[in-house]
């Protein structure tokens, strides 16, 4: 299939490069969606916040997430938690993973990279011991 930009023709290379940035960009279109649905269900300044961190840095952080998965589920907003990216190249979002009860880090445990998950497991934390939590 000929994929053209602007007038051009892109090789298969191009082609295939260019599919993957706007399909990238319609799932973070997608999630950003998914968060205003969120923020709009209730006058919460953190939901806002994390709006507003998700649209700048396209991550949540750890305690964003913790409450974005919560409200996500108390609502029942249809979402995947695998698709938000969570923060923690930063020593005080580390501190706060650390500082966070375990039961709030299952909330957002699919969301974490497997790196992510062994950093949790190090500070202390235990992994989910099934994939719903309902805490």
């Amino acid at each position: 299939m000929a994929v053209i930009e602007k007038g051009q023709r892109l090789s298969p290379t191009e082609a295939k490069s260019h599919l993957a940035k706007l399909t990238q960009q319609m799932q973070l279109e997608s999630y950003i969606r998914t968060l205003e649905r969120l923020a709009a269900k209730e006058s919460n300044p953190i939901l806002s916040g994390a709006l507003d961190y998700y649209r700048k840095n396209k991550k949540l952080t750890p305690k964003y997430a913790a409450v974005v998965f919560w409200k996500l589920q108390a609502f029942n907003i249809d979402h995947h938690p695998s698709f938000f990216q969570i923060e923690l190249r930063r020593a005080q979002h580390i501190d706060d993973l650390r500082q966070m009860p375990t039961a709030r880090i299952h909330r957002f445990w699919s969301a974490l990279t497997t790196a992510q998950r062994r950093k949790a497991v190090e500070l202390g934390h235990t992994p989910p011991k099934d994939r719903i939590v309902t805490d």
